[in-house]
């Protein structure tokens, strides 16, 4: 209803054994999506500049407005979701220049979601500055010389590789600015915690930030098609901002669920576990400096959805068209309308979006 759809999520259950019937319930969970970005690009003119001056509408200014609004869209689009992405790897600037390290980081990274049921087809979308790293540990790693004719003549990692099917690279990867703490030993105040809510203690003077990720010793993550321990400690997202020191009650994403059809982990960390962030120089006396890095995403298409309505034509006194690409999910509209009192003729080319993590589990940041 209004500006907000809901999108199903694929049913969860749990095996059973034995010839009795085990009924399950039917789960039916969703995820809202809301159309809350309303982007526009408009312009205008006189008659007398459309007889005199302005030319080529489509090719100089139409078609360029188009592309600012794909780009709008885009770094939206990432901004919005990498925060609910808790699986991590990284950070690319802390491995040796060797493509031994560099690959090592996205193969552990492909390995990870593999152990957690991600299914194949996997694409990544990296900066440039990744892009030329792999690039240049490429060239000493790949034999194969078609592929290696391929990297030298586009500039461009691309193709099936590392175990991820298509590579992109986008100037629009988001960034994250890291939260940052004092001299500290975090650890969980309290057994048998469940949920969305984590309390904690033995912090120093700290401010986290939404998408900062942490581990929990002793709680691994766990394959939710077969529910058996991946052996990787769950990686966790903070969603809510926070400041402190000495206590604090982390939200978080994943949320701790020990059994059943939704289970995320193998089990709720003991009191005193301790925890350790990942861009923080340790679990023990350790320390967490602001530090700034571009979010790249190995994901599978159903971790994120991305909506673009249909907005209406014709409108009344106005002149205007939609083109829609059902493939590609896209859909703009063009308007445009003179005004008798200043001779003026203006027009806006836009689109309505909304964007959402859906599967969270099925995609990984790789930090750089």
């Amino acid at each position: 209803m209004g500006y907000t759809i809901q999108v199903r999520l694929p049913q969860r259950f749990v095996a059973t054994e034995g010839q009795a019937l085990v009924p399950q319930a039917i789960l039916n969970q969703t995820v809202a999506i809301t159309l809350n970005h309303q982007f526009q690009v408009g312009m205008g003119w006189s008659s007398a500049d459309s007889a005199m001056l302005v030319e080529e509408v489509q090719t100089r200014y139409t078609k360029r407005a188009g592309k600012i609004l794909a780009n709008k869209a885009d770094v939206i689009a990432g901004a919005e979701v990498y925060k609910s992405v808790y699986f991590v790897e990284g950070p690319l600037s802390a491995q040796p220049l060797t493509n031994t390290a560099v690959d090592g980081v996205f193969t552990d990274a492909v390995a990870k979601l593999r152990n957690v049921g991600v299914p194949d087809e996997l694409c990544a979308v990296v900066d440039p500055k990744t892009q030329s790293l792999l690039l240049k540990v490429a060239f000493n790693q790949f034999n194969p010389s078609q592929f290696v004719t391929k990297l030298w003549n586009k500039g461009q990692f691309a193709g099936a590789a590392l175990g991820v099917d298509d590579w992109y690279w986008d100037p629009n990867v988001p960034t994250h600015t890291s939260g940052n703490f004092t001299t500290s030993t975090p650890l969980v105040d309290g057994a048998l915690q469940t949920g969305s809510t984590l309390v904690t203690k033995g912090w120093g003077t700290y401010t986290f930030n939404v998408g900062d990720t942490f581990t929990i010793a002793g709680v691994n993550a766990i394959n939710p098609d077969s529910y058996i321990d991946t052996g990787d400690l769950q990686s966790f997202s903070v969603q809510a901002a926070l400041s402190g020191s000495g206590a604090a009650t982390l939200t978080i994403s994943p949320a701790i669920i020990t059994s059943g059809p939704l289970q995320t982990v193998t089990a709720s960390p003991a009191n005193n576990a301790s925890i350790t962030f990942t861009q923080s120089t340790g679990a023990v006396n350790g320390t967490m400096a602001t530090q700034t890095s571009r979010q790249n995403l190995i994901f599978h298409s159903e971790a994120f959805a991305f909506v673009m309505a249909e907005l209406p034509v014709p409108l009344a006194g106005a002149n205007s068209a939609r083109k829609s690409d059902p493939e590609a999910k896209i859909s703009m509209r063009w308007a445009e309308q003179w005004n008798i009192q200043t001779d003026q003729e203006a027009s806006r080319i836009e689109c309505l979006v909304g964007v959402a993590p859906i599967l969270p589990y099925f995609a990984l940041r790789v930090m750089s």
